[in-house]
């Protein structure tokens, strides 16, 4: 059986202290210099060495767990977001524990209970619940928790989001100069999220200024989207479907393409999110591309400044959005 490579092997070799290989792997680089710490890196390739992480934990009473918990992990959000968030953690020697909630308060409560259990350092949410209470308990274990996407109310934590707002305003006002007198948002229960009340009313707020109708679809366990969207097209008015996120925007698609309709001669569509798919839809789909992965590198950042340095962790962090302008509007 191959001897497990320690960490004094490592310091001798790459000619430092074990305080110092101890130090890299736990990211704290201090006044160490570039030279020293590419020749660490170096040996510790070269060995193969593996720390191991039990140990450390057990002698500096840490775990370096990070866990993170999505609303729905099969959301494409979702997975570009935990890319982002793994990238970061990885590279300052932290693990992340990823737990999918399954848009379900009552079992996101049960497996943060767990990672709680687990004795996690911090822990990254996407909330299932726009309500506070639900992660009050949270505070008890003196755990940091860090929100990203969606914003509680009342807003406790600190959260990294994207410009909602201002982007829906952007591609509203652009496509609003055409001949369209009405805006039909199509979304999951509003009251669920904070992000798509946002989205509702920025629309609202955007159509009323501008003297045009709006209408909102909420899509729950009941509805037949296929129906509704039949109706708005039968009505007299030229609409505009905005999808509140990426799972809605690909159902109003699907039905678009399969009722043959034209886009965006019979109705006009867009909404979050891009994810270099809606390219290849149709005549091209304008879309707001939130940068996902980026939001995940972001908060990941944040949280590891907090957990070696104490940097304060502002109360809201935004990753602009990207608009996709194509010709579906």
């Amino acid at each position: 059986m191959k001897k497990k490579v320690t960490i004094s092997q490592v310091a001798e070799q790459a000619g430092v202290s074990k305080t110092t290989i101890s130090r890299f792997l736990n990211g704290q680089y201090g006044n160490m210099s570039t030279e020293t710490k590419e020749r660490i890196a170096a040996v510790i390739e070269e060995l193969n060495y593996r720390p191991n992480r039990q140990a450390q934990a057990l002698k500096s009473k840490r775990s370096y767990l990070i866990g993170v918990v999505v609303a729905d992990i099969s959301n494409m959000y979702s997975s570009l977001l935990l890319k982002g968030i793994g990238a970061v953690l990885e590279k300052n020697g932290y693990q992340m524990i990823i737990m999918d909630a399954a848009n379900s308060v009552k079992q996101e409560h049960d497996l943060l209970e767990k990672l709680l259990d687990q004795g996690v350092e911090a822990i990254i949410l996407q909330p299932s619940s726009r309500n506070a209470a639900n992660y009050q308990f949270i505070q008890e274990y003196h755990v940091p928790l860090l929100l990203v996407d969606r914003q509680t109310e009342p807003a406790i934590w600190p959260l990294v989001t994207t410009n909602n707002q201002e982007t829906v305003e952007e591609i509203l006002r652009q496509a609003l100069q055409k001949d369209y007198q009405k805006v039909v948002v199509v979304s999951e229960p509003l009251q669920d999220v904070t992000t798509r009340e946002i989205r509702y009313q920025t629309v609202k707020e955007v159509t009323e200024k501008m003297g045009k109708a709006h209408e909102l679809l909420e899509i729950k366990s009941t509805t037949n989207l296929k129906e509704n969207v039949l109706a708005v097209l039968a009505q007299p008015e030229h609409s505009l479907l905005f999808a509140s996120n990426g799972r809605v925007l690909m159902k109003l698609l699907t039905i678009l393409i399969e009722e043959k309709v034209s886009i965006p001669q019979q109705i006009g569509i867009t909404g979050f999110d891009d994810w270099n798919l809606t390219a290849l839809v149709g005549p091209g789909i304008t879309s707001i591309e939130q940068q996902s992965q980026q939001i995940g590198e972001v908060a990941a950042e944040k949280l590891v400044d907090f957990l070696k340095n104490a940097e304060e962790l502002a109360q809201e962090m935004i990753v602009p959005s990207k608009i996709q302008w194509r010709n579906s509007i």
